[in-house]
């Protein structure tokens, strides 16, 4: 979200430092910052987290492509996005797909105190309300005949609560529906959306230099995939993980693993700190976004020290579990 992968480690000592013990998302005390504005820029930030939590792990979103990246992608494309109707005001967050169509998706957070706005139903926090009027002023376009296309447009707000105010941590979604894409317009989009959202990842994990982010992911068949050539397939202790793209994640910031020539880098950070994690993004990832079902059809598996769903993997190691590459 940052866009500088480096900086990582310093905004999750931050959060975690800022949050109440426990496991409700409350701020300590009487929330981050001092005054008005530190504390919304905080909720604000946070709650871009919630929603794509929210969306991608209950509502069947697989990709969220940022609203710049996505029109950087869509130039030279029968597609574009604009605003509708044009003139000022700001446009929402992210485009992506869901299994049927395109979504247009704004996030808010937000540290207002009120109650029966946040209760609803017949009442909504105005922080809802502008992020509503984003997603509507937000449309992908067809170039050619200037078609608009039919989108789910989501508006999700959350509320933190904090220590003080000991007010329920919430967050409201809004989705009317807005017809279907048709089947080609839905699978040229994907292709686009996907090689876009697959390269986004590989560039936060610093798959980057030589390689360049966009010589990560090419295009094989349906779907774009990671060359071979890129990729490893890592083993932490007795446990191996699927070919992929590997990094490492710490206080140090993001090591990626592209041979064995890094595995010293690594033995070194875990040596000045235990506290490392092992990220790793496969093919699969590719294939359970635009194949799966949503999270229940490929559910998240956790066992000791690990997490993995979709080509997705995270492993925390003990001390004495060796990082090795397997042939």
């Amino acid at each position: 979200m940052t866009a500088t992968p480096h900086m990582a480690s310093i905004w999750t000592d931050l959060f975690q430092s800022i949050l109440a013990p426990g496991h409700q998302l409350r701020w300590k005390d009487d929330g981050p910052g001092l005054g008005r504005d530190a504390k919304s820029a905080y909720s604000s930030l946070l709650g871009r987290y919630m929603a794509r939590a929210y969306l991608t792990a209950f509502e069947g979103v697989r990709v969220m492509v940022p609203l710049d990246l996505a029109k950087r992608w869509l130039e030279g494309t029968p597609f574009q996005i604009k605003k509708d109707p044009a003139g000022n005001g700001l446009e929402a967050d992210w485009v992506g797909l869901d299994s049927h169509g395109l979504v247009i998706v704004e996030a808010k957070g937000s540290h207002d105190k009120a109650l029966r706005a946040w209760r609803g139903p017949s009442e909504i926090p105005p922080v809802l309300q502008s992020a509503i009027n984003q997603t509507e002023r937000t449309a992908v376009f067809v170039r050619a005949s200037n078609r608009k296309l039919p989108s789910k447009r989501w508006a999700v707000a959350s509320r933190w609560g904090t220590q003080d105010n000991d007010r329920d941590p919430t967050l409201i979604a809004w989705d009317p529906e807005d017809g279907k894409l048709d089947e080609d317009d839905y699978r040229s989009l994907e292709r686009i959306f996907l090689k876009a959202d697959m390269q986004a990842v590989a560039a936060g994990m610093n798959y980057t230099g030589d390689v360049g982010a966009f010589g990560i992911v090419g295009d094989f068949g349906r779907a774009p995939t990671i060359y071979e050539g890129s990729s490893i397939k890592l083993k932490v202790g007795e446990r191996p993980i699927e070919h992929g793209l590997v990094v490492a994640l710490g206080s140090f910031g993001t090591l990626p693993i592209r041979n064995a020539n890094d595995l010293p880098r690594i033995r070194q950070a875990r040596e000045i700190t235990p506290n490392i994690a092992l990220a790793s993004l496969s093919s699969n990832y590719i294939e359970f976004v635009r194949e799966g079902e949503p999270p229940k059809g490929d559910p998240l598996h956790t066992e000791d020290r690990a997490a993995s769903q979709g080509g997705l993997t995270v492993i925390w190691p003990n001390e004495k579990d060796e990082v090795q590459i397997e042939e």
